[in-house]
């Protein structure tokens, strides 16, 4: 992921990756990283804080995502919204590191704003469990309480109006939703996304 992510940076263009595990997200950000001079802000639509040090032993994992992220950005350059899940230790961290928003996408129009004043590039991840499961039960870690469709497009038409020059769609699992419904879901999450990008 890494290597093709910096591919299409190099031609300057703006790579798009799919999952599957939040973990491709850690790729992109190396790339962008490693690509674009000066420094850039991570932008999140997530249900789980992912902040963990380690998950089960293993310090790559989707639950430790955005930490290793924090490794490479380093304070106040992570901004995370729709949080209803995490530990102790987590929302810890968050508090002193990242700017951390639990439950819905309040204040998310004046961050918007702010980044905008600061013309800084943008990476923006969505994990599709923001959504709550009565909209998108095929993920691998639903979560109770999360937004719904509407207010996960008009998050992303906001977020889309900065200086995006990554972004990604994860954390679909179609086996589990037999009905089509998360994946049908999935693919209009990333339509908007693109038509939003586009403008």
């Amino acid at each position: 992921y890494r290597d093709r992510a910096e591919e299409i940076l190099k031609e300057g263009k703006m790579p798009l990756l799919l999952g599957g595990e939040h973990l491709v997200t850690l790729a992109a950000v190396r790339a962008v990283a490693g690509t674009i001079s000066g420094t850039f802000i991570l932008s999140i639509l997530i249900a789980h804080a992912d902040l963990r040090d380690d998950y089960l032993g293993a310090h790559l994992s989707h639950a430790c995502v955005i930490r290793r992220c924090y490794d490479i950005l380093g304070d106040g350059r992570i901004h995370q919204f729709c949080i209803r899940s995490g530990e102790r230790e987590e929302f810890r961290f968050a508090k002193e590191h990242t700017d951390f928003h639990p439950f819905t996408f309040e204040c998310l129009e004046e961050t918007v704003q702010e980044l905008a004043r600061k013309q800084v590039p943008v990476y923006f991840t969505i994990d599709l469990d923001c959504l709550d499961p009565s909209v998108f039960p095929g993920t691998g870690t639903p979560e109770a309480g999360g937004v719904s469709f509407l207010e996960l497009l008009d998050a992303i038409r906001k977020v889309s109006e900065l200086n995006i020059v990554g972004a990604d769609v994860n954390e679909l699992a179609p086996m589990l939703d037999p009905s089509g419904v998360s994946t049908a879901t999935a693919c209009k999450v990333v339509r908007e996304l693109l038509l939003a990008l586009a403008k």
